[in-house]
């Protein structure tokens, strides 16, 4: 499981750009700032169904009433047949 997390989120976990300078962090000495969160670009899975309902939630919902019309017409079609 392991090998295959490693190989599924390695991209999204690296940054295309150089990182700061030495003197530019907060690792060796106080600086300003006291930023709550990193400083990095903000990315979105694009093909994430999560972040696609989240934006359209009302074609999401018509999805999902629709997907659950269509599982209660197959199950009274088969409990009709017998």
């Amino acid at each position: 499981m392991d090998k295959l997390m490693e190989f599924w989120t390695y991209l999204s976990h690296h940054a295309n750009r150089s990182s700061r300078e030495r003197e530019d962090n907060a690792l060796y000495r106080p600086r300003y700032g006291l930023h709550e969160r990193g400083t990095y670009e903000e990315w979105i899975r694009s093909g994430s169904l999560y972040m696609k309902a989240f934006k359209h939630p009302a074609l999401a919902t018509m999805i999902v009433a629709g997907l659950g019309i269509t599982v209660w017409l197959l199950t009274a079609a088969i409990s009709q047949s017998y």
